[in-house]
């Protein structure tokens, strides 16, 4: 049943653009709205979910931010997490679907709260800069590295990303954490490009046994995740752009 269920979601959403003749199916606007109502009548929170999008952005339907609303309120309440995110952001941003709500920093941080603790990645890297900056919640240095430590070990959305940098720099500093240079060289090695600055730094505070085992973690990391940055085949960046 939960097979046939997302198979026909898949199929609905398929028909909601043009662009889908390779797969052989093509847009349907009335097929795809009355199967993505019957499914939410269903409890299929997948579909309120991009009922709700369509309403807001106006996809097949006409636009209505009142049904909009009802419809991503309903799917974060029941514990949707794609909606609790996005309900979270819409809360802080109008660029999201930030003309359902004033802005409420509070029901922001509430509703990525519940989010990353379900294991979404980017609400928990957010969670990590409410704290880091002081919104919503009290400025705290261990809650905001402990968050983005959830971020890059979440279930959803993990792996290299902001928050990575971020974690450099708490080990870097100290800032929630005990100073671990092989752990910041680590991650500022696993940010690839964007990191050699960062790892160029700490190097010169590290002999050369610990930078050989933060080179061996962050391979170990790599290669578990089957995610290469460029320090992994040995090669620099030089000064003209160029990586030997």
């Amino acid at each position: 049943v939960l097979f046939r269920s997302k198979n026909e979601y898949v199929q609905s959403v398929l028909k909601l653009t043009y662009n889908n003749n390779i797969l052989g199916i093509s847009q349907d606007c009335a097929s795809a709205v009355k199967s993505l109502n019957d499914m939410w009548g269903r409890g299929i929170n997948d579909a309120g979910y991009e009922l709700s999008r369509m309403y807001y952005h106006g996809v097949c339907v006409d636009i209505n931010l009142d049904k909009s609303q009802k419809l991503l309120s309903s799917a974060a309440e029941d514990g949707y997490v794609p909606a609790q995110k996005l309900l979270g952001k819409s809360y802080w941003s109008k660029e999201i679907q930030g003309e359902l709500y004033d802005k409420d920093i509070h029901k922001s941080a509430f509703w990525l709260l519940k989010s990353a603790k379900a294991g979404d990645a980017e609400s928990a890297a957010m969670i990590s800069a409410f704290y880091r900056k002081g919104i919503s919640f009290e400025e705290d240095p261990e809650q905001s590295f402990y968050w983005a430590d959830k971020a890059f070990n979440s279930k959803h959305g993990s792996g290299s990303g902001v928050y990575t940098s971020r974690l450099a720099e708490y080990y870097e500093n100290d800032y929630g954490v005990d100073k671990n240079l092989v752990k910041a060289y680590v991650f500022y090695d696993l940010t690839g490009t964007s990191g050699i600055e960062g790892r160029d730094r700490v190097t010169k505070q590290m002999s050369d046994t610990p930078i050989q085992e933060a080179v061996k973690q962050s391979r170990a990391w790599q290669e578990e995740h089957n995610t290469f940055v460029l320090s992994y085949y040995g090669l620099e960046h030089q000064s003209d752009g160029s990586y030997r």
